[in-house]
């Protein structure tokens, strides 16, 4: 076998001998080269600290331990006295203060919750309202206690709005608390040394300052009616209260608008023209009003004449006399453009005869003329004939008295 690069041996291991037992192989040690171990440094172990210097801080600690026991405990001045009398004092002032510490003293309880009263109609027009609040009869006249009220408007959380002294009886009225337009949920609560109590239960009121709406189906306004009587259907706010007046005989009818608003009654009439006020006032005491007008005929054209003296004496003749009709139509409206001819006949003279008059637009003519000297004691008659070209004829009369 040929010898490796640089004349070493080769480690190649023999052939076992011929005995065929293995020869013993010796191991050189490897030793670093002086060279390498110059590079590096001796490591050495650190020693501990002394004894006496390891019992003394542990002693610190425990000292400075029971100090802060004594501190939070108000025991300062025990602590001068406990070092001056050693170890053995500081461990029997320790026993002595942990045994007389004294108990902790236990939280105020929380009050009882108040009771708000509820409003009997929650809807109102006023911008402040007064609340009774009961308060629990545990805390009532006790200072240190307050009543808290709390309101929640729409799209807002809860907001503390007033806070008085709990007084000295168990009903405490808040007046003048104010509402936010809507709905105006209330939560009364009591605060006292123990905190805030549960609140109450919610009492509500609702701010509608709106005046309804009031709206007539039926009849129409200048309606004509035939019987004594017209039924009077409309819409205005749920739960309105509805009056209806009639102003020309004094005739009042109620009632109450339905979930839907409806409502419907019946008023009486007075013949002609009636001037009809329906008013609605809604649950928050909000008011509106509309008008109409009914008209009531009695099916049939009619004249009504009068004169402005019917009595005469012969010794004061002439007499100046004005005779006036009133027009009315089967549907109770004036008749405008009726003709109308009066004629008046007393004893002793010649009947007077006026032209044709029309009626104006009240359904009204009016003829005046004198009576002449000449007339003899007796009975006459004034007397109107009216025609219309839709409605027929009608005529109306009056007596005239003359006396010596």
């Amino acid at each position: 076998m040929e010898p490796r690069r640089g004349d070493r041996t080769s480690q190649v291991r023999p052939r076992p001998p011929s005995d065929g037992r293995p020869r013993p192989v010796r191991v050189r040690p490897v030793t670093p080269s002086p060279a390498r171990l110059a590079g590096y440094g001796r490591i050495e172990r650190r020693r501990g600290l002394p004894l006496p210097l390891k019992a003394f801080l542990a002693a610190s600690v425990v000292l400075l331990g029971i100090a802060i026991l004594y501190v939070s405990v108000g025991q300062v001045g025990s602590v001068v006295t406990a070092m001056v009398n050693g170890v053995g004092g500081i461990v029997s002032q320790v026993g002595s203060v942990v045994v007389a510490s004294p108990t902790p003293t236990p939280l105020p309880d929380l009050a009882d919750s108040p009771s708000i009263e509820a409003p009997d109609n929650p809807y109102t027009n006023r911008d402040k309202v007064d609340v009774t609040v009961s308060v629990p009869p545990a805390v009532t006249g006790q200072d240190g206690y307050t009543l808290r009220l709390y309101v929640t408007t729409a799209d807002a959380d809860a907001e503390l709005i007033r806070e008085d002294p709990v007084g000295a009886t168990s009903v405490q009225i808040v007046v003048g608390v104010p509402l936010a337009g809507g709905r105006n949920d209330m939560q009364a609560a009591i605060y006292g040394p123990g905190g805030e109590s549960e609140r109450s239960e919610v009492a509500t009121w609702i701010l509608d300052q709106s005046k309804p709406k009031v709206k007539v189906i039926s009849p129409k306004d200048n309606a004509r009616i035939d019987k004594g009587s017209a039924a009077v259907k409309g819409k205005s706010q749920a739960g309105a209260e509805i009056r209806i007046q009639n102003a020309s005989n004094g005739a009042i009818a109620t009632t109450i608008a339905g979930s839907d608003g409806l409502w419907q009654t019946r008023i009486a009439l007075a013949d002609g023209s009636n001037a009809i006020t329906v008013a609605a006032t809604d649950p928050a005491g909000n008011e509106n009003t509309t008008r109409l007008t009914i008209r009531k005929g009695s099916g049939k054209l009619t004249a009504s004449l009068t004169a402005s003296t019917q009595r005469f004496r012969t010794s004061r003749l002439p007499k100046a006399i004005t005779l006036s009709v009133t027009v009315v139509g089967p549907d109770g409206r004036p008749v405008q453009g009726a003709t109308t001819l009066f004629t008046v006949t007393v004893p002793g003279l010649e009947a007077i005869v006026s032209s044709e008059i029309r009626t104006d637009g009240n359904g009204v003519a009016a003829f005046r003329t004198t009576i002449p000297a000449g007339a003899m004691a007796g009975s006459g008659l004034a007397s109107v004939l009216v025609s219309t070209s839709r409605d027929g004829d009608v005529t109306d009369r009056v007596v005239l008295t003359v006396r010596e």
